[in-house]
């Protein structure tokens, strides 16, 4: 009687007992991401909730919580942590008008990011900031309208509808297609009207609610809505008087209630700092912190207003906790979805090999997108005085002739690149 007693008592622990194979509740990934993430922001202090809150976010062994550094780029290739595959570059990408095509070059990018990252020990190994391999600010879908703007190249034109649809196979391609994880987060940028150069840390863009709508707004739309993107970024300039940095109406009203976007919206690295420096939206940068948070930043590229100044824009009364969480849980959330606090079992982008970067297939891809990039043109009557009969030699001439320039954002190749002239 007594050893059946035993057994029953035993066997009712048994649940409690494998609950417990977790430290923590947040380390348990059989429950719901948003359960997860609010038992880990209850554990952080305030101090360490505002640690989170910027790009290069440091480690909290206490909780077994490792580093995480946002800010890499892949526009075309991924940019730091090694070499990589170089694709063309992003307007050559749209030049394609193939959107099939465009989604598997950012899948293969994703595909050698994940590679990396779980050649560095999934992240551990990986000390550089601004080069870790999980968070992309990529794609740049600025509508192109200056030919003077010398961000042009990184764009997919000035077409809203084009724009569109390869930014949406973009972000798509970079995320991955698993019902449970992100292969990598993708970051849409700069919202919004960032195409000019005319001191743009203090420009004020002023443009009608019409053109915004139709013009500048369509391709952030569809990547919210159609692409999931999990991250937005946010411009430097000012819209209608108001910095994009601290812009509730674009970043709560129309970004999150109008569209529905449940990610976390980072800034252009120091662009707070702009609120208060050359903006001169509000006259401190405590006030710099609340603006941008109550606005709805929820993270700092830069290591000025929210590293430096928003803990004492809380302990001041200038800003509440509860903002300070909602900020926190959104950046939290897309780590979780990243497999970050899960073992690497069940997430399908730990098993990628390194083998994959730089591969022949990722190489014969570059070639093919380099291929449907090209816009040929007739040379109708004749009207170009090329004979291709009577013409033996080309001159190949100009600063960068020897040199290999792939434009905006570029990494560096795995195999050795051809220069116009050896071409």
């Amino acid at each position: 009687m007594l050893l059946k007693r035993i057994v029953i008592f035993a066997l009712s622990f048994m649940p409690i007992l494998g609950f417990c194979q977790t430290k923590y509740t947040f380390q348990n990934q059989d429950l719901p991401i948003e359960t997860r993430v609010q038992d880990l922001l209850e554990r952080l202090t305030v101090e360490e909730k505002v640690s989170m809150l910027v790009s290069t976010a440091e480690a909290i062994p206490r909780l077994d919580v490792e580093k995480y550094y946002h800010g890499n780029e892949a526009l075309h290739g991924v940019v730091k942590g090694g070499r990589f595959t170089v694709f063309p570059q992003a307007v050559a990408l749209a030049a394609t008008w193939n959107s099939d095509l465009i989604y598997n070059v950012s899948s293969a990018i994703s595909d050698e990011a994940r590679a990396k990252w779980n050649f560095y020990n999934q992240g551990k190994d990986q000390k550089n900031v601004y080069s870790d391999l999980l968070t992309f600010w990529s794609p740049t879908i600025n509508m192109a309208r200056d030919p003077r703007w010398g961000r042009t190249p990184e764009t997919y034109g000035e077409d809203p509808y084009l724009t569109s649809k390869i930014g949406v196979a973009f972000v798509k391609g970079l995320q991955g297609n698993d019902e449970n994880y992100l292969k990598v987060v993708s970051t849409p940028k700069h919202f919004v009207a960032n195409n000019q150069e005319d001191n743009r840390f203090a420009y004020n863009a002023n443009i009608s609610e019409r053109a915004l709508r139709e013009y500048y707004f369509p391709a952030y739309k569809a990547t919210v809505q159609e692409g999931n993107a999990q991250s937005i970024m946010s411009a430097y300039n000012a819209i209608n008087g108001v910095p994009s940095t601290a812009n509730s109406w674009l970043l709560n009203t129309v970004l999150r209630d109008e569209w529905g976007f449940k990610g976390y919206v980072v800034s252009d690295c120091g662009a707070p700092t702009y609120i208060v420096k050359s903006h001169k939206y509000v006259d401190t940068k405590e006030l710099g912190a609340k603006a941008a948070l109550e606005a709805g930043l929820d993270l700092e590229c830069g290591n000025d207003i929210y590293a430096k100044y928003l803990l004492s824009a809380y302990k001041k009364g200038l800003v509440s906790e509860e903002h300070i969480d909602k900020a926190t849980a959104r950046v939290l959330t897309a780590r979780f979805k990243l497999g970050i606090f899960d073992s690497t079992e069940n997430n399908p982008y730990t098993k990628i090999s390194p083998d994959v970067i730089g591969s022949k297939k990722h190489q014969d891809l570059a070639l093919e997108a380099s291929r449907e990039s090209m816009v040929l043109l007739k040379n109708e009557n004749n009207i170009l005085p090329l004979d291709v009969n009577t013409i033996k030699k080309i001159a190949v001439v100009g600063f960068n002739a020897n040199q290999v320039v792939f434009g905006d954002y570029s990494g560096l190749p795995v195999i050795k690149p051809v220069s116009p002239l050896e071409g």
